[in-house]
C-alpha cells in the first residue's frame, strides 16, 4: 500500500482516527480515585491522632507531613515527562533532591540536639511494625491508579517510570500516615518513613517493568 493510500484509509476510518486520551488527561481522575481508596482505608483502619492540630503547630511534626507531600508534588511532573519518549526532567528533576537533603538535615539536627541516652530509643520508637507496612499498603491504591493512567504513555524506561509513580504514591501515602503517627522525632521518621518510601518505589519499578512496556 502506498503512503498516500494509507493516509487516506486512516483518515476515512473514524475508529482509527479517533483521538486517544493522553496520560495528562487520564491521570487526574485515576490519581483522585486512588487517593480516595487510600483515604478511606486510612480512616477505617488508623485515623488521625487525637492531638493532630496541636502537633502540627510544631515545626518538626509539620515537616514529617509537608516533606512527603513536597516529594509527591515534585515527582508527579517527572512521571508525566518520563511517560513521553525524549522528554527531559528539567527543573523538577533537580529540585526533588532538596527533599532527601532536607530529611538528612533534620536527622542530623535531631541527632545533635538529642541527649545521647535518648537517641536509640527515639530512633527505634515503638511503631516500626506498623509504619513500614502501613506506608506500603496505603501507597498501593494510588500506585495502581497512576499505573492505569500511565499505560497510555510510552516510557522508554518503564521500570524508571514505574518507580517514579511509586515515589508519588509513597509521598502521598506517607503524608497521610504521618497524621496518625505519634513518633515525632526526625530520628525516627527520617529513617523509617524513608524506608517505607523506598519499598513503595521499588514496587512501582517492578510493576512498571511489567505493565508499562510498549
Amino acid at each position: 500500500m502506498k503512503t498516500e493510500d494509507l493516509i487516506s484509509a486512516l483518515a476515512a476510518d473514524p475508529v482509527a482516527s479517533a483521538p486517544v486520551p493522553r496520560v495528562e488527561s487520564r491521570l487526574p481522575g485515576f490519581l483522585v480515585l486512588g487517593l480516595l481508596v487510600t483515604a478511606l482505608a486510612f480512616t477505617l483502619v488508623l485515623g488521625p491522632r487525637p492531638d493532630l492540630l496541636a502537633a502540627l503547630a510544631r515545626p518538626m511534626v509539620l515537616a514529617k507531613t509537608l516533606l512527603p507531600l513536597l516529594l509527591a508534588a515534585l515527582a508527579l511532573p517527572l512521571v508525566l515527562r518520563d511517560a513521553r519518549p525524549g522528554a527531559r526532567f528539567g527543573l523538577p528533576g533537580t529540585l526533588i533532591w532538596a527533599v532527601p537533603l532536607a530529611v538528612a538535615g533534620l536527622f542530623l539536627l535531631a541527632l545533635l540536639t538529642t541527649a545521647p541516652a535518648d537517641r536509640l530509643r527515639l530512633f527505634l520508637g515503638h511503631s516500626i511494625p506498623v509504619c513500614l507496612p502501613a506506608i506500603t499498603l496505603l501507597s498501593l491504591p494510588i500506585l495502581a491508579g497512576l499505573l492505569a493512567a500511565l499505560r497510555r504513555g510510552a516510557p522508554v524506561r518503564p521500570a524508571r517510570c514505574g518507580a517514579l509513580a511509586g515515589l508519588v504514591a509513597a509521598g502521598l501515602a506517607t503524608a497521610i500516615y504521618s497524621t496518625f503517627c505519634i513518633e515525632d522525632s526526625p530520628l525516627f521518621y527520617a529513617v523509617w518513613y524513608s524506608a517505607g518510601v523506598g519499598i513503595a518505589t521499588g514496587l512501582g519499578a517492578v510493576a512498571g517493568r511489567r505493565w508499562l512496556r510498549w
